[in-house]
Protein backbone atom coordinates (compact mmCIF):
# COMPACT_ATOMS: atom_id res chain seq x y z
CA UNK A 1 0.00 0.00 0.00
CA UNK A 2 1.40 3.56 -1.12
CA UNK A 3 0.31 7.13 -0.23
CA UNK A 4 -1.58 8.44 -3.23
CA UNK A 5 -1.01 12.30 -3.83
CA UNK A 6 -4.94 13.19 -3.48
CA UNK A 7 -4.62 11.79 -0.16
CA UNK A 8 -2.04 14.76 1.01
CA UNK A 9 -4.02 17.33 -0.87
CA UNK A 10 -7.37 16.29 1.03
CA UNK A 11 -6.39 14.70 4.30
CA UNK A 12 -8.29 11.16 2.70
CA UNK A 13 -5.32 9.25 4.88
CA UNK A 14 -4.24 5.30 2.91
CA UNK A 15 -5.83 4.90 -0.41
CA UNK A 16 -4.39 1.80 -2.71
CA UNK A 17 -2.98 2.71 -5.55
CA UNK A 18 -3.72 0.28 -8.77
CA UNK A 19 -1.87 -1.75 -10.80
CA UNK A 20 -0.95 -0.74 -14.08
CA UNK A 21 -3.30 -3.36 -15.14
CA UNK A 22 -6.46 -2.95 -13.14
CA UNK A 23 -6.01 1.19 -14.12
CA UNK A 24 -5.78 0.09 -18.00
CA UNK A 25 -9.21 -1.94 -17.41
CA UNK A 26 -10.82 0.62 -15.32
CA UNK A 27 -9.92 3.03 -17.90
CA UNK A 28 -11.74 0.64 -20.85
CA UNK A 29 -14.52 0.12 -18.80
CA UNK A 30 -15.02 4.19 -17.54
CA UNK A 31 -14.79 4.77 -21.60
CA UNK A 32 -17.37 2.33 -22.37
CA UNK A 33 -19.84 4.17 -19.66
CA UNK A 34 -18.98 7.41 -20.81
CA UNK A 35 -20.23 6.53 -24.66
CA UNK A 36 -23.47 5.60 -23.15
CA UNK A 37 -23.22 2.21 -22.00
CA UNK A 38 -24.80 2.34 -18.45
CA UNK A 39 -24.13 -0.82 -16.50
CA UNK A 40 -26.84 -0.61 -13.93
CA UNK A 41 -26.62 -2.05 -10.26
CA UNK A 42 -23.87 -4.98 -12.03
CA UNK A 43 -20.63 -2.85 -10.95
CA UNK A 44 -17.98 -4.12 -13.46
CA UNK A 45 -15.02 -6.07 -11.80
CA UNK A 46 -12.70 -3.27 -13.24
CA UNK A 47 -14.68 -0.53 -11.24
CA UNK A 48 -14.42 -2.26 -8.10
CA UNK A 49 -10.79 -2.96 -8.56
CA UNK A 50 -10.13 0.54 -7.86
CA UNK A 51 -12.71 1.36 -4.99
CA UNK A 52 -10.28 1.44 -2.90
CA UNK A 53 -8.31 4.33 -5.10
CA UNK A 54 -7.85 8.22 -3.97
CA UNK A 55 -8.56 11.25 -4.98
CA UNK A 56 -5.03 12.11 -7.80
CA UNK A 57 -5.67 8.27 -9.12
CA UNK A 58 -9.03 9.19 -10.10
CA UNK A 59 -7.94 12.63 -11.88
CA UNK A 60 -5.61 10.00 -13.40
CA UNK A 61 -7.79 7.88 -14.66
CA UNK A 62 -10.40 10.75 -16.41
CA UNK A 63 -7.41 11.61 -18.08
CA UNK A 64 -7.42 8.04 -19.18
CA UNK A 65 -10.49 8.32 -20.40
CA UNK A 66 -10.05 11.77 -22.38
CA UNK A 67 -6.80 10.30 -24.10
CA UNK A 68 -9.44 7.69 -25.13
CA UNK A 69 -11.28 9.92 -26.59
CA UNK A 70 -8.54 12.21 -28.40
CA UNK A 71 -7.44 8.75 -29.71
CA UNK A 72 -11.08 8.18 -31.23
CA UNK A 73 -10.96 11.33 -32.91
CA UNK A 74 -12.12 14.01 -30.24
CA UNK A 75 -10.88 16.68 -29.24
CA UNK A 76 -10.73 19.02 -25.63
CA UNK A 77 -12.84 21.75 -25.89
CA UNK A 78 -12.36 22.88 -21.87
CA UNK A 79 -13.24 21.65 -18.31
CA UNK A 80 -15.42 21.55 -15.74
CA UNK A 81 -15.39 22.67 -11.84
CA UNK A 82 -16.66 20.22 -9.25
CA UNK A 83 -17.93 20.73 -5.97
CA UNK A 84 -18.13 24.79 -6.22
CA UNK A 85 -21.61 24.82 -4.74
CA UNK A 86 -23.77 24.41 -1.87
CA UNK A 87 -23.82 21.51 0.24
CA UNK A 88 -20.56 20.25 -2.40
CA UNK A 89 -18.26 22.32 -1.14
CA UNK A 90 -15.00 20.62 0.24
CA UNK A 91 -16.54 17.51 0.12
CA UNK A 92 -13.65 15.68 -1.47
CA UNK A 93 -11.53 18.18 1.12
CA UNK A 94 -11.29 21.68 1.83
CA UNK A 95 -10.61 24.22 -0.89
CA UNK A 96 -10.49 21.11 -3.32
CA UNK A 97 -12.32 21.20 -6.84
CA UNK A 98 -11.66 18.54 -8.95
CA UNK A 99 -12.37 19.10 -12.53
CA UNK A 100 -14.13 17.16 -14.90
CA UNK A 101 -13.05 17.61 -18.96
CA UNK A 102 -15.33 18.83 -21.81
CA UNK A 103 -15.18 17.85 -25.29
CA UNK A 104 -14.99 20.75 -27.69
CA UNK A 105 -17.45 18.58 -30.13
CA UNK A 106 -19.85 19.04 -26.92
CA UNK A 107 -19.72 22.61 -26.57
CA UNK A 108 -22.67 23.48 -28.00
CA UNK A 109 -23.72 26.96 -29.11
CA UNK A 110 -27.51 28.82 -28.11
CA UNK A 111 -30.25 27.01 -29.30
CA UNK A 112 -28.56 23.69 -29.99
CA UNK A 113 -30.75 20.56 -30.23
CA UNK A 114 -28.98 17.47 -28.37
CA UNK A 115 -28.22 15.16 -30.94
CA UNK A 116 -28.11 12.21 -28.99
CA UNK A 117 -29.51 10.73 -26.14
CA UNK A 118 -28.23 11.49 -23.05
CA UNK A 119 -29.00 8.32 -20.84
CA UNK A 120 -30.58 10.33 -17.22
CA UNK A 121 -30.05 13.29 -18.54
CA UNK A 122 -30.04 16.82 -16.28
CA UNK A 123 -29.49 20.40 -16.59
CA UNK A 124 -27.58 23.10 -14.21
CA UNK A 125 -27.50 26.80 -14.94
CA UNK A 126 -23.83 27.72 -14.57
CA UNK A 127 -21.54 30.78 -15.13
CA UNK A 128 -19.19 29.91 -18.09
CA UNK A 129 -15.85 31.74 -18.17
CA UNK A 130 -13.76 31.62 -21.69
CA UNK A 131 -9.42 32.12 -21.25
CA UNK A 132 -7.88 34.46 -23.13
CA UNK A 133 -4.41 33.18 -22.02
CA UNK A 134 -2.70 30.12 -20.42
CA UNK A 135 -2.81 29.67 -16.61
CA UNK A 136 -1.39 26.60 -14.97
CA UNK A 137 0.64 25.83 -11.36
CA UNK A 138 -0.65 24.91 -8.16
CA UNK A 139 0.09 28.37 -7.26
CA UNK A 140 -1.65 30.49 -9.13
CA UNK A 141 -3.79 33.77 -7.49
CA UNK A 142 -6.99 34.86 -8.00
CA UNK A 143 -5.73 38.03 -9.87
CA UNK A 144 -3.70 36.26 -12.09
CA UNK A 145 -7.07 33.95 -12.62
CA UNK A 146 -9.24 37.35 -13.03
CA UNK A 147 -5.99 38.37 -15.70
CA UNK A 148 -6.58 35.35 -17.33
CA UNK A 149 -10.94 35.10 -18.46
CA UNK A 150 -11.28 36.87 -21.52
CA UNK A 151 -15.03 36.28 -21.58
CA UNK A 152 -17.81 35.20 -19.18
CA UNK A 153 -21.21 33.39 -20.94
CA UNK A 154 -24.63 31.93 -19.02
CA UNK A 155 -24.46 28.09 -19.41
CA UNK A 156 -25.70 25.35 -19.09
CA UNK A 157 -24.07 22.37 -18.04
CA UNK A 158 -25.63 18.78 -19.54
CA UNK A 159 -25.24 16.01 -17.01
CA UNK A 160 -25.77 12.15 -17.66
CA UNK A 161 -26.60 10.25 -14.25
CA UNK A 162 -24.15 7.00 -15.37
CA UNK A 163 -22.97 5.71 -12.66
CA UNK A 164 -25.14 4.05 -9.29
CA UNK A 165 -24.88 5.32 -6.03
CA UNK A 166 -22.19 4.72 -3.74
CA UNK A 167 -19.62 4.80 -5.99
CA UNK A 168 -15.93 5.46 -4.99
CA UNK A 169 -14.38 8.96 -5.44
CA UNK A 170 -11.93 7.62 -7.88
CA UNK A 171 -14.41 6.35 -9.82
CA UNK A 172 -16.72 9.10 -9.45
CA UNK A 173 -13.48 11.22 -10.71
CA UNK A 174 -12.99 9.10 -13.67
CA UNK A 175 -16.55 9.43 -14.50
CA UNK A 176 -15.68 13.31 -15.29
CA UNK A 177 -18.35 14.24 -12.39
CA UNK A 178 -21.22 12.80 -14.86
CA UNK A 179 -20.40 15.64 -17.48
CA UNK A 180 -21.80 14.91 -20.56
CA UNK A 181 -20.96 18.58 -22.01
CA UNK A 182 -22.37 22.52 -22.03
CA UNK A 183 -24.37 24.87 -24.06
CA UNK A 184 -22.96 28.30 -23.61
CA UNK A 185 -24.72 31.69 -24.42
CA UNK A 186 -23.05 35.25 -25.87
CA UNK A 187 -19.64 36.47 -24.76
CA UNK A 188 -19.89 39.01 -21.90
CA UNK A 189 -16.84 41.72 -20.87
CA UNK A 190 -16.11 40.25 -17.43
CA UNK A 191 -15.53 43.67 -16.06
CA UNK A 192 -19.11 44.79 -17.46
CA UNK A 193 -20.91 41.93 -14.67
CA UNK A 194 -20.55 41.39 -11.06
CA UNK A 195 -20.64 37.63 -11.12
CA UNK A 196 -21.10 37.39 -7.32
CA UNK A 197 -24.04 39.13 -7.52
CA UNK A 198 -26.54 37.54 -10.12
CA UNK A 199 -29.86 36.26 -10.12
CA UNK A 200 -30.61 33.34 -12.54
CA UNK A 201 -33.77 30.63 -13.61
CA UNK A 202 -33.57 27.69 -15.49
CA UNK A 203 -36.95 26.31 -17.43
CA UNK A 204 -39.10 25.13 -20.21
CA UNK A 205 -41.69 26.44 -21.88
CA UNK A 206 -43.72 25.02 -19.37
CA UNK A 207 -42.57 27.93 -16.86
CA UNK A 208 -39.93 28.05 -14.27
CA UNK A 209 -38.43 24.86 -13.09
CA UNK A 210 -35.71 26.46 -10.37
CA UNK A 211 -34.39 29.70 -9.43
CA UNK A 212 -30.60 30.34 -7.66
CA UNK A 213 -28.15 33.23 -7.23
CA UNK A 214 -24.79 33.35 -7.45
CA UNK A 215 -23.57 34.74 -3.98
CA UNK A 216 -21.31 33.68 -2.20
CA UNK A 217 -23.75 31.49 -0.04
CA UNK A 218 -24.65 29.35 -3.04
CA UNK A 219 -21.40 29.98 -5.16
CA UNK A 220 -17.77 29.95 -4.72
CA UNK A 221 -16.13 33.10 -6.18
CA UNK A 222 -15.19 31.52 -9.71
CA UNK A 223 -11.96 33.27 -9.78
CA UNK A 224 -10.91 31.89 -6.60
CA UNK A 225 -12.61 27.92 -8.37
CA UNK A 226 -10.30 28.62 -11.35
CA UNK A 227 -7.19 28.73 -9.05
CA UNK A 228 -8.32 25.59 -7.04
CA UNK A 229 -9.02 23.36 -10.29
CA UNK A 230 -5.63 24.95 -11.50
CA UNK A 231 -4.45 22.60 -8.65
CA UNK A 232 -6.24 19.91 -9.57
CA UNK A 233 -5.10 19.73 -12.91
CA UNK A 234 -1.58 20.39 -11.77
CA UNK A 235 -1.43 16.91 -9.54
CA UNK A 236 -0.89 15.40 -13.32
CA UNK A 237 1.20 17.91 -14.92
CA UNK A 238 -1.78 19.65 -16.55
CA UNK A 239 -3.17 23.48 -17.16
CA UNK A 240 -5.65 25.45 -18.58
CA UNK A 241 -4.93 26.58 -21.71
CA UNK A 242 -6.36 29.56 -23.61
CA UNK A 243 -9.71 29.35 -26.14
CA UNK A 244 -10.80 26.48 -23.09
CA UNK A 245 -13.93 27.26 -22.15
CA UNK A 246 -14.71 26.03 -17.97
CA UNK A 247 -17.97 25.98 -15.92
CA UNK A 248 -17.91 26.93 -12.70
CA UNK A 249 -21.03 25.73 -10.74
CA UNK A 250 -24.21 25.50 -10.86
CA UNK A 251 -26.75 27.72 -8.92
CA UNK A 252 -29.91 25.75 -8.79
CA UNK A 253 -30.30 21.70 -7.93
CA UNK A 254 -29.89 19.59 -11.16
CA UNK A 255 -33.32 19.80 -12.64
CA UNK A 256 -34.21 16.07 -14.53
CA UNK A 257 -34.99 16.08 -17.71
CA UNK A 258 -38.49 14.09 -18.54
CA UNK A 259 -39.84 14.87 -22.30
CA UNK A 260 -38.86 16.75 -25.07
CA UNK A 261 -38.42 20.52 -24.21
CA UNK A 262 -37.09 23.85 -24.72
CA UNK A 263 -35.00 24.81 -21.93
CA UNK A 264 -33.50 27.72 -20.87
CA UNK A 265 -31.66 29.90 -18.52
CA UNK A 266 -31.45 33.12 -17.58
CA UNK A 267 -28.79 35.19 -15.66
CA UNK A 268 -30.25 38.09 -16.10
CA UNK A 269 -26.99 40.79 -16.84
CA UNK A 270 -24.91 38.06 -17.82
CA UNK A 271 -27.81 36.66 -20.63
CA UNK A 272 -29.81 33.75 -21.68
CA UNK A 273 -28.91 30.42 -22.86
CA UNK A 274 -31.00 27.80 -24.89
CA UNK A 275 -31.29 24.52 -25.67
CA UNK A 276 -33.47 22.14 -27.48
CA UNK A 277 -33.77 18.49 -26.08
CA UNK A 278 -36.09 16.04 -27.86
Amino acid sequence: MQIDQGARMTGSGMTTEPSQEQYDAAVRALFHLARGNLFGEDVPPALRAVGDAGFATGLRLQLGVLAAWEAAGERLGGWKIGLTSRGARDGMGEGVRPHGFLLESRILASGARVAEEVPNLKLEPEVGVVLGKDLAGPDVTVQEARDAVEAVVPALEVNSGRLVKGMSVAVRLGNSLNSWGIVVGEPVDPASVDLAALSGEIGSEEGVLGTGETSPATLDDPYLSLTRVCRSLALNGRGLKAGQHLITGSITAPVPVAGAHNYYADFGALGRVELEVP
